[in-house]
């Protein structure tokens, strides 16, 4: 190894502290649950609720 070689090692931190780790397996991520139209509805009305906000209406069609 020449010395810049050394040089660029030291410079690089590869996290192994002088010795390598085996490769660890990726962990997927778990997807939450979709909510239901009703458990939506019931979420935001507590929301509102607590927030003080009036209920949104959908408005009439022009």
């Amino acid at each position: 190894m020449t010395p810049l070689e050394r040089l660029m090692a030291e410079g690089v931190p590869d996290g192994t502290f002088g010795a390598s780790r085996p490769a660890q397996p990726r962990r997927r991520a778990t997807q939450p649950e979709p909510w239901t139209p009703a458990e939506q509805a019931a979420h935001y009305a507590a929301l509102a609720a607590a927030l003080g906000e009036p209920h949104l209406r959908i408005a009439d069609a022009a």
